[in-house]
């Protein structure tokens, strides 16, 4: 059935609209609506074999291997430019078993890459004795697809010009994977590459989607810019035929695909409504660009798509007041810059690793307190002194040197600090539900810092583990230049005894979410009973994907969107 030229089929224009609701065990549903076919005239507007929606990372990849199979591609871009989230990326792409280590005699096992993936994958259920390690057989094979392809997949790429990859050294090292620290990873670096320039320099996710751009262009692939797909076209049997599409003047589009629909639209990290929904903690906002507002999620529950990982996203830190000004703000808190800095929750008390990574940093925001029935760690406060304002300044979220920001607040004293924080939310406190300071908000900082002082003598966090793990020291020394720090620890520096004191209120966002329609190994969206559905296919951020909460390395989010993406347009040009 999948991939059959549906070209005897036709849509009438009094169409029927359909519904479908598909919800999460115990939680509530996404709805959306389909067309379903009729017979009385041909209505299709448009024709192509292929349609992709969404033109970032996913989309770019599914586009240009279809393109390459032979099929006439269609993709539909809801901005004005080519890129999406991954524009805004440091553009960094997972890949196990790489050429790059290869090249460096690091070796990169299956059964060893896939034990790791299915440890941070399926925590709670990892047995590294258990057949699939603990995790589900479709599980596993969504999890061995990506290791078999990833770099298939990105090597392909990169001979038809559509990408350009380097295997980047820091210092004279890799960087590590986020969790190099657990026995399970037996390649503990290398697998992150990154973007490279025409010369061959670091570059980022900018030049990555300026690359695949051009790509498409040089292979007359037709993009449609600011066109919103919104509902897709079901045959009598259920089989996806096509969707329907607004463009700049409003006007239904009505899109005939051959092959298949495949979704690589983004997540919904600007849809309110399906954040406070199905996330498992507030958010203020994230890094995806505005448009990434659920489209695909309700597009695949219209035509009855299991929807999966719906909990989850690939988290970060943000400036609160960044995200309340405008949720889709610059960049995220990749690291917490400084070394004489704490950050402290509502009660003045530090409450995580300031230097581990920003995915698991920032689902710290979400310990729910039973006694008091809130959240004590909602905003954080970033503490500093003058040696992280000087040394670290222009490393976000601490501006350049000479430059002020609306987001720092400033005192010359902890007292005066504390003060200050206070008005400062009271004059946002109902966009934050009431949060304010601890009444012993001062005297519990004044004994953190203190703490934390005497830790960073000795070099050992003793509550956190602040600079124990590869990664910290890594993200540390990653950014604009490092001071030196002659203490045993240089992640951790004494905060000065003296004013001015500094601080940012930080919240939890997102990169994007990463929950969606459900897949198998060949990128087939699937229904509630397990099946295909015939002609849907979805990769990226509007898919539930093959990583769950887990956050393997750097590049972890393009590396499946890339691969899936090709797997997809492979899948449906295949038939």
């Amino acid at each position: 059935m999948a991939g059959k030229d549906k070209g005897n089929t036709k849509l009438t224009r009094r169409a029927i609209l359909g519904s479908a609701a598909i919800g999460l065990a115990g939680g509530p549903a996404v709805a959306g609506t389909y067309v379903s076919l009729g017979t009385i005239e041909d209505a299709w507007d448009v024709t192509a074999d292929i349609v992709v929606v969404g033109a970032g990372a996913a989309g770019c990849s599914a586009a240009i291997i279809a393109h390459e199979l032979g099929k006439q591609v269609l993709v539909l871009e809801k901005g004005p430019v080519v890129g999406g989230t991954t524009a805004k990326s440091v553009g960094g792409v997972w890949v196990p078993a790489n050429a790059a280590m290869e090249e460096a005699g690091i070796s990169d096992a299956r059964e060893d890459c896939l034990r790791y993936m299915v440890r941070l994958s399926v925590p709670d259920r990892f047995d590294p004795s258990a057949e699939y390690f603990g995790t589900t057989p479709q599980a596993h094979l969504l999890l061995e697809a990506y290791y078999d392809n990833a770099r298939r997949v990105t090597e392909t790429l990169e001979d038809l010009g559509a990408l350009k990859l380097i295997g980047q050294k820091f210092n004279g090292a890799f960087m590590p994977d986020y969790f190099a620290h657990l026995p399970e990873n037996k390649a503990p670096a290398g697998r992150c590459l990154y973007v490279g320039d025409d010369a061959g320099n670091l570059a980022n996710g900018a030049e990555m989607m300026r690359r695949f751009a051009a790509a498409m262009a040089d292979r007359g692939i037709e993009i449609r810019k600011r066109t919103s797909a919104s509902q897709l076209v079901l045959d009598s049997e259920g089989a996806v035929i096509g969707l329907v599409a607004t463009g700049r003047d409003d006007a239904p589009v009505r899109i005939r695909a051959r092959n298949g629909v495949i979704l690589a639209s983004g997540g919904f990290t600007h849809d309110v409504e399906l954040r406070r929904k199905f996330l498992k903690g507030p958010v203020f906002g994230g890094c995806a660009v505005p448009t990434n507002q659920g489209d695909g999620v309700r597009i695949a529950a219209g035509a009855g798509a299991q929807l999966g990982n719906m909990q989850n996203a690939w988290w970060a830190q943000l400036p609160l007041e960044q995200a309340l000004e405008n949720a889709s703000v610059p960049t995220g808190i990749w690291c917490t810059p400084g070394d004489s800095m704490i950050q402290v929750n509502g009660r003045g008390s530090r409450f995580m690793n300031e230097k581990f990574v920003y995915n698991e940093r920032t689902q710290a925001h979400f310990e729910w307190d039973p006694v008091t029935a809130r959240y004590p760690n909602l905003l954080s406060f970033m503490i500093y002194d003058q040696r992280s304002a000087e040394q670290y300044a222009g490393f976000a979220p601490i501006p350049p040197k000479g430059a002020t920001a609306s987001h720092v607040i400033e005192a010359g004293s902890i007292g005066g600090l504390a003060n200050e924080i206070a008005k400062r939310l009271e004059t946002i406190s109902e966009r934050i539900g009431g949060f304010a300071l601890e009444p012993d908000f001062v005297a519990n900082l004044e004994a953190s810092i203190t703490r934390f002082n005497s830790l960073a003598e000795t070099g050992q966090d003793a509550d956190f583990g602040r600079g124990d793990q590869p990664i910290d020291q890594f993200f540390h020394f990653f950014g604009p230049g490092v001071p030196q720090n002659p203490l045993p620890n240089p992640t951790m520096h004494p905060i000065a005894s003296s004013g001015p004191y500094y601080a940012i209120i930080l919240a939890a966002g997102t990169l994007d979410t990463n929950g969606g329609a459900v897949t198998d190994e060949k990128a087939r969206v699937l229904d509630g009973n397990g099946q295909a559905i015939d002609g849907l296919y979805a990769a990226g951020n509007c898919s539930a994907g093959c990583a769950g909460p887990a956050y393997w390395g750097g590049g972890a989010t393009l590396g499946p969107a890339m691969t899936f993406g090709a797997i997809a347009a492979e899948t449906a040009a295949a038939g």
